[in-house]
């Protein structure tokens, strides 16, 4: 379903390949979207919502947004 903890590993890996591609504006909505998932069913402390907010920070520095990056870490 659209609230479910694979939904939000699949949302992650399609950001990776976005990233991979610099593609950094798709990455961050699929990251962003993996966030909320995860944020909603998992919380705040759990280390997969962590992973996500890492990936973002590393989409982030890639957009040269270092600022950003550093807040996400």
């Amino acid at each position: 379903g659209e609230q479910h903890p694979d939904t939000a590993a699949t949302c992650s890996d399609i950001g990776n390949v976005h990233h991979s591609k610099s593609e950094y504006e798709k990455a961050l909505q699929m990251h962003q979207r993996a966030l909320q998932i995860r944020l909603a069913m998992l919380g705040e402390q759990h280390p997969d919502t962590a992973t996500t907010y890492s990936r973002m920070g590393l989409t982030y520095n890639g957009q040269g947004e270092h600022d950003e990056a550093l807040r996400m870490h």
